[in-house]
């Protein structure tokens, strides 16, 4: 084991304090956050944990009820709103495909551009920002799937003084 002296090891202690945050940054890129959320969506949960709202009962095509259609065609959404079937399927998938993240040194942003009439009726009810997003707990999650890569990096900096991917 090579020995370090003090003043070496101060420079790559603070080399390192200053990649981090960087580092946190990119593996939180990596995780796909994006497909957590389209996975609450498809489980009918919100971006706080909570449930979306039940489909209504009362719409039918021919002698299927849409709760029953929906429930058919996503039975982990348990007949709640997962924003995924339509009837023709012409906008099957447009909003999952829409919904972005942008991952800043303090925060994590879920975004969405997609905003047809018919979504207005929805956004209406419950709203865009508690529809998109993850909850706390699968951010820590993420974070905590990433501790070991970035102990890889911060140990590499220390120790080589190199910045390793």
């Amino acid at each position: 084991m090579a020995r370090i002296n003090p003043q070496t090891l101060l420079k790559r202690v603070q080399l390192a304090k200053n990649i981090v945050p960087k580092a946190v940054q990119q593996a939180l890129r990596e995780s796909n956050l994006t497909l957590i959320n389209q996975d609450n969506l498809l489980h009918g949960k919100t971006s706080d944990g909570g449930r979306m709202p039940l489909y209504s009962k009362k719409y039918r095509r021919g002698n299927l009820f849409y709760a029953d259609y929906k429930n058919r065609m996503n039975p982990l959404s348990k007949r709640r709103w997962d924003l995924k079937h339509w009837w023709n399927k012409k906008f099957d998938g447009l909003f999952y495909r829409s919904i972005k993240v942008r991952v800043n040194l303090n925060d994590v942003k879920f975004d969405t551009n997609y905003n047809p009439v018919y979504m207005r009726d929805i956004y209406a009810i419950i709203s865009k920002s508690k529809i998109i997003g993850i909850t706390k707990q699968q951010l820590n999650d993420a974070q905590l799937r990433n501790k070991p890569k970035i102990k890889r990096q911060v140990e590499s900096i220390i120790n080589t003084g190199r910045v390793t991917r």
